[in-house]
C-alpha cells in the first residue's frame, strides 16, 4: 500500500470516525428522549414500519452499490444507467408499498399502519436520487463530506422528532423525523453529485451488467440477512402486541447501535481499502486479524459492563417505565458480544467480490433462525430473546469456517486469537466487580456502590489491557505517527 493509499485511509479512519460516533449518540439519545415521551406501543409500531421499508429499500437499490465499490474504473454510460435504475426502482417500490400497506395493516392488526407505511415510505424515493453519489464519495474516502452530511441531516431529524413529540404527534413525530433525515442526507448527496457527474439520460441494461454479477448475489445475501436480522420482529409483531414488541425491539436497538458504533466505522473505511490489495493474501490475513482484535478490545467490556449493570443503565437511560427492559438487555449483551465479531464480514465479501459465498452463508442462516425463531415464539417473549443470543454464539463459529476460513484461509486458532484476549480481560474484569454488585444489594446505599463498581470494572479492564497489551498500543500509536508524517 503505497502512502497516499495510507494518508487518504487514515483521513478516512479520521473523519467517519467523528462522523459515526456522533450518529450514534444522537441516534441513541433520541431513543432516550423519547422513551420518556412516547408509548411502548408506538415503538413496536415504527419497528414493525421501518422493517418493511428495509426490505423494499433493499430491493430498490438491487446491490449495484456492491458492484461500484467493486469496480475501480466506472463509465460515464454505467453510473448513468445505475442512477435511472435506481430511481425506477425507488418510485416502483414506493408505489407497491402503498398499494400493499392495506395488507400489511390487517397482517399485524395494527390500523394505524395503513397512515404510517405510505408517508414513511417516501424515503424509497428520496433516497433513490442520493445512492450512487454516496457510493462515489466512499470510494473517493472522502468521509469528511459523508460524515458531515450524516451528522446534519440525523441533527436536524432529532430535533423534528423530539419536537413532534412533545406537541403530542405520538408515532408521527418518529416518521416525520426519518422523513426528513432521509431528504437532507441524500439531497446533499444529489446536489453534490450532479454538480460534479454529468448524467446522461440513458439507460442500458447491458452497460450495468458487469456491476449486476456482482451486485445480485450482494442484492440476494442483503435481503436474505435482512430477513434474518428481522426475523424476530415479524413474528413478535404478529403474535404479540405492539407494547411487548416495543420493549423488545428497545432493548436490542441500544445494542445495535453499540454494534454498529464500531463495526460501521471499519467497514465503511475498509472495504474500499481493503480492496487495494485484494489480491495479497497475507496482508489481507494480517489486516483481518487485527479489525477483529480492534472491534473485540472495544465492543467486549462494553457489552460485559451492560450485562453486569443493566439495572443501572435502564432507567438512566429510558426512565423508570421501561424497567422491565432490563433483562433483554442482559440477554441481548450476550448476542452483541457474538454479533459483534463478524458485523465487519462486509470487509472480506465486498473487498475480494466474494458475494455469492456471501449469500450462501446467508442462507445457511436464515435457516437456522427461521426454524429456531419459530420454534422459540410459541413459548415466551424471553425464549425468543434467549434464542437470539444462543444462534449469534451458533453463528461466531459456523461463520468463521463457511466464510473466513474459504476467502482468505485464517486457521481457527489465528481466528479465536484475534478475540480471545479482550474476552478473558472483559470477563476478569467483570469478575473483580460483580461481588461488589452482589454486597450492594444488601445495603441502603446499594445503588452509588453499583456505580462504584461500575468504575472498578472500568479501571480493572484498562489496567489489564495495559499491563498485556502495551505493545500492541504502541504499534498502533507508531503506526499512525507515521501515517500523519507522511500526509504532510
Amino acid at each position: 500500500m503505497n502512502e497516499s493509499i495510507v494518508s487518504q485511509t487514515v483521513r478516512g479512519v479520521k473523519w467517519n470516525s467523528i462522523g459515526t460516533i456522533v450518529v450514534n449518540v444522537l441516534q441513541m439519545l433520541k431513543l432516550f428522549i423519547l422513551a420518556r415521551i412516547l408509548s411502548k406501543s408506538d415503538f413496536g409500531l415504527i419497528a414493525i414500519a421501518l422493517m418493511v421499508i428495509g426490505f423494499a429499500d433493499i430491493f430498490a437499490g438491487l446491490g449495484l452499490a456492491s458492484g461500484l465499490i467493486h469496480q475501480q474504473r466506472v463509465s460515464r454510460e454505467q453510473y448513468s444507467s445505475v442512477f435511472w435504475v435506481n430511481l425506477l426502482l425507488g418510485v416502483f417500490f414506493y408505489l407497491l408499498l402503498v398499494l400493499c400497506s392495506p395488507l400489511i395493516a390487517a397482517y399485524y392488526h395494527q390500523p394505524l399502519l395503513t397512515r404510517v407505511l405510505p408517508i414513511l415510505g417516501l424515503v424509497l424515493i428520496t433516497s433513490s436520487f442520493g445512492k450512487m453519489f454516496n457510493v462515489f464519495k466512499m470510494k473517493e474516502l472522502d468521509f469528511k463530506f459523508i460524515s458531515l452530511v450524516e451528522i446534519t441531516g440525523v441533527a436536524a431529524g432529532f430535533a423534528l422528532t423530539v419536537v413532534l413529540a412533545l406537541c403530542g404527534f405520538g408515532v408521527f413525530s418518529l416518521v416525520y423525523g426519518t422523513l426528513l433525515q432521509s431528504l437532507l442526507i441524500f439531497g446533499t448527496y444529489a446536489v453534490s453529485g450532479f454538480r460534479r457527474y454529468r448524467i446522461l439520460f440513458r439507460l442500458r441494461v447491458s452497460e450495468i451488467r458487469p456491476l449486476l454479477r456482482i451486485g445480485v448475489f450482494q442484492f440476494s445475501t442483503q435481503t436474505v440477512d435482512y430477513a434474518a436480522g428481522k426475523l424476530d420482529v415479524f413474528i413478535i409483531g404478529r403474535f404479540f402486541s405492539a407494547e411487548v414488541l416495543g420493549v423488545y425491539n428497545l432493548s436490542k436497538e441500544l445494542l445495535q447501535k453499540i454494534v454498529q458504533l464500531i463495526s460501521t466505522i471499519v467497514t465503511k473505511v475498509g472495504s474500499p481499502a481493503f480492496a487495494r490489495f485484494q489480491h495479497d493474501m497475507p496482508k489481507m490475513r494480517d489486516a483481518y486479524g487485527r479489525v477483529l482484535t480492534v472491534l473485540a478490545s472495544i465492543n467486549m467490556p462494553v457489552f460485559f459492563a451492560i450485562a453486569v449493570f443493566a439495572d443501572l443503565l435502564v432507567p438512566l437511560l429510558y426512565g423508570g417505565a421501561m424497567v422491565e427492559m432490563v433483562w433483554f438487555v442482559r440477554i441481548f449483551s450476550v448476542w452483541a458480544l457474538f454479533q459483534s465479531v463478524f458485523s465487519s464480514s462486509d470487509i472480506l465479501v465486498v473487498s475480494l467480490g466474494r458475494t455469492d459465498l456471501g449469500f450462501i452463508w446467508t442462507l445457511i442462516r436464515i435457516s437456522l433462525t427461521l426454524v429456531v425463531t419459530v420454534v422459540a415464539c410459541r413459548f415466551s417473549i424471553e425464549t425468543m430473546a434467549w434464542s437470539q443470543a444462543l444462534l449469534a454464539a451458533a453463528f461466531f463459529f459456523a461463520y468463521w469456517r463457511l466464510m473466513v476460513y474459504r476467502m482468505i484461509r485464517m486457521p481457527l486458532s489465528h481466528y479465536l486469537h484475534a478475540v480471545a484476549h479482550p474476552f478473558l480481560m472483559a470477563a476478569a474484569s467483570a469478575f473483580v466487580a460483580i461481588p461488589v454488585v452482589l454486597l450492594s444489594y444488601r445495603i441502603s446505599w446499594g445503588c452509588w456502590l453499583r456505580w462504584g463498581a461500575l468504575a472498578l470494572f472500568g479501571c480493572a479492564y484498562l489496567l489489564l489491557f495495559w499491563l498485556t497489551r502495551r505493545d500492541y498500543v504502541r504499534q498502533i500509536q507508531s503506526q499512525l505517527f507515521r501515517s500523519r508524517t507522511s500526509t504532510k
